[in-house]
């Protein structure tokens, strides 16, 4: 499946560098999201052609590799297959309920890369790409080690969460989903040394890696526009705000996945323009099937709103009839 290597070392100074490598970490379950964000990529990036795409994986077969890579244009991207097994460096580390020990893989990035690459750019699997990254890519990064965008949900929060439970507090916390980075300055602050050191004094800690990474990184990281990395709630439609707002990546963090069978995602549509043009597009019959689980969703939402409804009601109907038991005893009393 590699096919040939693109260039990648240091631009003569006061030049931009070109664009990549970008880099995905995924398992075999992210085949569907992992084609449907690289179409994005390279649609919306055909001046960078062919791009340069790095997929540490786990668990994808030759055939799989084969349809992502027929997902995309013709010519437009050379896709480089890093297998790594998971077990072999996360057995003893935690995750979160429905998240993938591939998500540790971050942390050995610059291990699939060359010596002579000095920038990355790493994607989540859950993303969209909706403009082109030139800007992102030629960041300045200053003396920073990454540029990241903040996480919108947890930066105020796990920030003081990580020194209360006895692991080193941080300034800021970023949202490890999208990361420009510089890979001299990784490698010269041990990165991935001090994340894995991390871990092993805190396996268990709530977000994994993305915790690991912001210790590691802490006061060594530059804040990108939030555009880079739209992080949004699961009841938002994305489409209008995207094009108002000019967002470069909208990032689907919750577990409301727009590509599961019967989601109730609101943006379904909106990420399914994208993959119906990949090798992964749904069938007639899946679009039946989806929208049949949806809408039986629905309808058990709505039955749990109702008997949370009639629950409420019967409860104050209960004390309103005691209330008026009590108030007519104590009349027949006076």
């Amino acid at each position: 499946m590699n096919v040939h290597r693109i260039p990648t070392g240091a631009a003569p100074a006061g030049t931009k560098q070109r664009l990549g490598p970008i880099v995905f970490a995924v398992d075999a379950a992210y085949a569907v999201p992992l084609a449907t964000a690289l179409r994005s990529v390279a649609e919306n990036n055909r001046d960078a052609w062919p791009l340069d795409i790095h997929v540490i994986h786990e668990g994808i077969g030759e055939e799989t590799k084969r349809r992502i890579f027929d997902s995309l244009p013709a010519n437009s991207t050379v896709i480089q297959w890093h297998p790594i097994g998971t077990l072999s460096f996360a057995s003893g580390f935690s995750t979160r309920p429905g998240v993938s020990k591939m998500t540790f893989a971050r942390i050995l990035l610059p291990q699939f890369l060359p010596e002579s690459c000095n920038r990355a750019l790493y994607l989540d699997g859950d993303i969209l790409v909706l403009a082109a990254l030139e800007q992102l890519w030629n960041a300045d990064l200053g003396e920073a080690v990454i540029g990241a965008v903040p996480d919108y949900w947890l930066d105020d929060v796990v920030s003081k969460e990580l020194g209360a439970a006895g692991a080193p507090r941080v300034e800021r916390y970023f949202n490890a989903g999208i990361l420009l980075i510089d890979l001299e300055k990784w490698r010269k602050e041990r990165i991935s040394e001090r994340s894995l050191d991390y871990l092993d004094r805190f396996p268990t800690t709530e977000y994994s890696d993305q915790d690991a990474l912001n210790v590691a990184c802490d006061g060594k990281w530059k804040v990108l526009d939030r555009a880079w990395n739209f992080q949004f709630e699961p009841t938002q439609a994305i489409g209008r705000i995207a094009l108002e707002q000019k967002l470069g990546i909208v990032h689907f963090v919750t577990n409301v996945k727009p590509w599961k069978s019967g989601s109730l995602s609101p943006n379904v549509a909106f990420y399914d323009a994208f993959r119906s043009r990949t090798r992964f597009a749904l069938t007639r019959r899946e679009r039946i099937q989806s929208g049949l689980k949806r809408a039986g969703s629905r309808l058990l939402a709505r039955s749990a709103l109702l008997r949370a409804v009639w629950s409420c009601t019967k409860s104050a109907m209960q004390t309103y009839t005691s209330t008026l038991a009590r108030m007519n005893r104590g009349a027949r009393n006076a």
